[in-house]
């Protein structure tokens, strides 16, 4: 309680103060199965040394907690009430946005990959993020104003698929069959078109996107590519923790005989590993996709993107933001997790 008036009294001096403060909004939006839980578990642990340093986070602790209720729904479901609550929303995340901005913090970290969209949905469509455009422009009015990056996680789409096919096993789908999987292969969205979108969305704002594969179980490093080298003092833990992954056939063939599906169960391989539901075929397709999108990256995006592409060079970390124009403000610590009480969100689609 002390602390909450503490807090209260510094924002309020400051606002008293009339002095302007710098804060950039770094928006980190997916993908989905590209390490986003591992990064997000590394923000929440670190809230405190990454708060000295003058950076705030909103992790899916706080944003699934009625923070962004209204806003993370299919555009075909929208009725006029919740259209009226995820304005509300944008509201409270503009009113958030400035009290953080008030207490000195430079940059705040806004990670939640469910604004582009939800694995079911894409699987239940067969698209690769459908209705993004519609989904992020629902965050406009919160975020339009002071975003200066997003970053994005791209994967290729063969480990894409079956990851999000393996994690949809878990929460009580079905085994995919040939036609699904021929769906996936040869639907048209591509990383290239996501990206467009989300650079007609925010045209502001910079695009950061990195491979899985090249930085996958390195939070530290995506965090120091997010912020633009975020210098932190006291020391960060967490690193080597890998949360959320894929489960192994082993266990994916148990849960399909748990429920019944034998035939399903049957098809699991053996052998240790990732499961990989798609043929030779099919994955040499999904592959030459992914090079395609790599290529199009590293020849500059159209300008629209900066590709980071490697394990360590600092030379491919953007530059960093620009700083609060107020110097020598010691931030107090970070105020507790939890967006505002008003409808819990722990079910998207």
């Amino acid at each position: 309680m002390i602390g909450a008036v503490i807090l209260v009294a510094r924002w309020c001096a400051a606002l008293r103060c009339g002095v302007k403060r710098v804060m950039d909004v770094l928006l980190h939006i997916g993908a989905h199965r590209t390490g986003t839980t591992t990064f997000q578990c590394f923000l929440q642990r670190n809230q405190t040394p990454l708060w000295e340093a003058g950076v705030a986070v909103w992790t899916p602790e706080r944003t699934r907690n009625g923070l962004m209720a209204g806003l993370v729904r299919r555009p075909q479901d929208i009725t006029e009430q919740v259209e009226r609550t995820g304005t509300r929303s944008c509201g409270v995340m503009r009113v958030e946005i400035a009290r953080t901005r008030a207490l000195g913090m430079r940059q705040l970290i806004v990670s939640e990959e469910n604004m582009i969209g939800a694995m079911r949905n894409n699987l239940r469509e067969g698209l690769l993020y459908p209705l993004l455009n519609e989904r992020l422009m629902r965050f406009r009015a919160a975020f339009a104003d002071s975003c200066s990056r997003i970053a994005i996680g791209i994967r290729s789409y063969d480990t894409l698929w079956a990851s999000q096919l393996a994690f949809a096993l878990t929460q009580g789908q079905a085994a995919p069959d040939r036609a699904d999987l021929d769906r996936l292969v040869t639907q048209p969205r591509t990383w290239r078109k996501i990206i467009r979108e989300v650079a007609g969305v925010f045209p502001k704002a910079e695009i950061v996107v990195w491979p899985f594969e090249r930085l996958v179980g390195q939070p530290d490093r995506q965090l120091q590519i997010l912020t633009g080298g975020v210098r932190v003092t006291n020391p960060m833990t967490g690193q080597n923790d890998w949360q959320n992954p894929s489960p192994q056939p082993a266990a994916l063939r148990e849960i399909l005989a748990m429920r019944g599906d034998k035939d399903g169960a049957a098809q699991m391989p053996s052998a240790t590993g990732r499961w990989m539901p798609f043929d030779d075929d099919q994955k040499e397709i999904l592959r030459a996709q992914y090079q395609i999108d790599l290529a199009w990256l590293r020849q500059g995006a159209e300008g629209l993107a900066r590709f980071v592409d490697s394990h360590g060079d600092d030379r491919e970390i953007p530059k960093q933001p620009c700083e609060s124009e107020v110097a020598g403000m010691n931030p107090p610590r970070p105020p507790h997790s939890g967006g505002y009480g008003y409808g819990k969100q722990q079910i998207v689609v």
